[in-house]
């Protein structure tokens, strides 16, 4: 179980491990800060598991006559009736409020073929795999990447699960948490054989899972190949397939080596392992015996980088060398009138952390939908809902929020981990372009996403009160010398706030923005001779009018055009004098059109 604290600021703060041991022996954590009003902390100097070094770590203890985890402390008088406990937890002596695994209950609460899945506080039911049951160990890879299932004596281990022998007793356990560490440093992608000596794997006794390492570095297998005699060997053995993510379960990998230039050598083709994903970027494998003495499985020096990863944070590469972290949760939609954070369930469970109990910035808004794998939490675009922030630049408006999520042990007294996140929407906007350039590069403490421009639309109108356009789509003939009225729109929800400007309107003879010449009636916000702008940068309407001239045969209309805060700034066009503005994004604008508009000299 992982545990996160949020700050004033509203970032995120380094995790700390929480030790559940099966009864109230406490729990390790990295500051005695953590611990309960009703515990008390004990340090002690103790040695990692996965190296030497040794160091002081905080215990935190329920005092006497209450039980928990150290961190949350239940009095025992006051919930022995179990009133202390959400649902799906139960009153237990020892542990206070235990998780209630449902799937054990005589009464499987899922229709076959249907599989539960227990989850703190709740259980899933899960869709089997059509690769029916374990597939056999001299059986070739399965015909899909599904997830495989287990059997376990006369049960049928849930998705993740294997059989694995647990203090002499064989179970269904999570591979993640019941491996054996393989600390060879001479299985690295940088360890020649020719220099270092040749090793195999054929005769090792491989029993169970492992996890690879180089040093105390968690370490992953290769995803391409690996020159010969490197890793340690003659041939070394590599994925031939991606690894799986975490919500793939166990799956079915093949295995390829290197030999005479080819990468995947039949005559070395080793046979097919299983792997898994687990939380905290790490993957485990269960090892099969190579069909050749020259054979050895690799451990790829390269993905050392993922080790840093964040706990939400999926370790990518475009070229399986040069590995960096992403993102992975939340999934952020930053859609026209709402920001939506979705949350997958397997993370969240996987950090001990509720995926129903979170609510925005303002604790009032935590209404939820459950799509299957993820819960998605909304909230309307709009400055001050739920706690929104707006902040505007030049050429963006960003939405920032955080949501807040809860450990399963419940709310009271239990500090929520904060997921910041940004919605950066473009103000300079036109009627087709699609590609928004984000104004800023996103720290490492939240998540950005990009929202959709704004909606225009620009309309010819016959009279000067601008109410009868003329239809939308057809040609339109008129008089040499007469006036032309056009006015744009824009669709916003902060219509308090953001105002239209126009920015550059001009005409051509053809249809396309980019056709040469150009006759401009607006440049640079400012009007030219014989033009007169009704309404710019007041709304989220301008209008202008112009004369028609007979010097184009046939005359289309573009416009190009931004928002502007006016609670940040003065969006007033000034054109005492010419003056040019900095376009803030380096990508040309497509700007509104409209037209073909003709002309003739007589109406008759």
């Amino acid at each position: 179980m992982l545990r996160l604290l949020m700050t004033s600021e509203a970032l995120l703060v380094p995790l700390y491990l929480l030790a559940m041991t099966g009864d109230s022996s406490g729990s390790v954590v990295s500051s005695c800060e953590l611990c309960h009003d009703n515990a008390t902390c004990l340090n002690s100097s103790v040695e990692h598991d996965r190296g030497d070094v040794t160091t002081t770590q905080s215990n935190c203890i329920c005092q006497h006559g209450f039980v928990g985890d150290g961190l949350t402390c239940y009095d025992i008088k006051i919930c022995a009736d179990g009133s202390c406990c959400r649902q799906g937890y139960r009153w237990s002596s020892h542990l206070g409020c235990a998780d209630v695994d449902e799937c054990s209950s005589p009464e499987q609460p899922c229709p076959p073929p249907q599989v539960c899945v227990n989850t703190p506080g709740s259980f899933h039911c899960q869709e089997p795999p059509e690769d029916d049951l374990l597939f056999s160990l001299t059986s070739g890879p399965p015909s899909n990447l599904r997830s495989v299932q287990f059997q376990c004596g006369n049960t049928r281990c849930p998705v993740g699960q294997d059989c694995i022998s647990v203090g002499g007793t064989s179970r269904c356990a999570d591979p993640c948490q019941h491996n054996t560490a393989l600390k060879d440093d001479w299985r690295s992608t940088t360890n020649s054989a020719k220099q270092n000596g040749y090793h195999c794997d054929r005769t090792v006794n491989w029993q169970g899972w492992y996890r690879l390492f180089l040093g105390n570095t968690t370490i992953q297998m290769p995803e391409k190949c690996v020159t010969q005699h490197m890793c340690g060997t003659n041939v070394a053995l590599w994925l031939s397939s991606p690894h799986p993510q975490l919500e793939d379960g166990v799956v079915q990998r093949g295995v390829c080596g290197i030999y005479s230039g080819y990468c995947c050598n039949t005559q070395y083709k080793a046979n097919p392992i299983y792997v898994k994903g687990c939380f905290g970027n790490y993957y485990v494998y269960k090892f099969l015996p190579p069909s050749d003495f020259s054979l050895a499985y690799c451990a790829d020096a390269n993905t050392a980088v993922c080790a840093t990863c964040g706990i939400f944070d999926a370790c990518v590469s475009d070229n399986k060398v040069n590995w960096r972290c992403v993102r992975k949760v939340p999934q952020l939609v930053c859609g026209r009138n709402y920001l939506q954070v979705g949350l997958l369930n397997v993370y969240l469970e996987a950090a001990g952390l509720d995926p129903y109990s979170g609510h925005m910035a303002d604790s009032r808004c935590s209404n939820h939908e459950d799509r299957n794998v993820s819960v998605w939490y909304q909230v309307e675009r709009l400055e001050g809902s739920c706690g929104n922030t707006l902040t505007t630049n030049i050429s963006h408006a960003i939405y920032s929020n955080s949501l807040f999520v809860y450990p399963v042990d419940g709310r009271n007294g239990s500090q929520p981990f904060s997921i910041p996140f940004s919605c950066v929407y473009p103000l300079e906007t036109e009627s087709s372009l699609d590609v928004p350039v984000i104004p800023y590069s996103p720290n490492d403490h939240g998540f950005v996403g990009v929202g959709p421009k704004a909606i225009t639309s620009m309309s010819l109108y016959r009279h000067s009160n601008y109410t009868d356009p003329f239809p939308a789509l057809q040609p339109v003939t008129l008089l040499v010398g007469s006036t032309l009225y056009v006015a744009v729109y824009v669709e916003e929800i902060e219509v308090q706030r953001f105002v239209v400007i126009l920015e550059d309107c001009y005409t051509t003879e053809s249809d396309s923005y980019h056709a040469l010449p150009r006759t401009y009636l607006i440049q640079d916000r400012c009007p030219l001779t014989r033009v007169k702008v009704d309404e710019n940068g007041s709304s989220l309407r301008a209008r202008f009018s112009s004369l028609l001239r007979g010097d184009q045969l046939v005359v289309f209309m573009h416009c190009s055009l931004s928002l502007c805060d006016k609670t940040t700034s003065s969006c007033t066009p000034v054109c005492s004098g010419r003056r040019s503005r900095s376009v803030a994004t380096p990508i040309p604008l497509r700007p509104l059109t409209i037209g073909p508009i003709t002309w003739t000299q007589s109406l008759e």
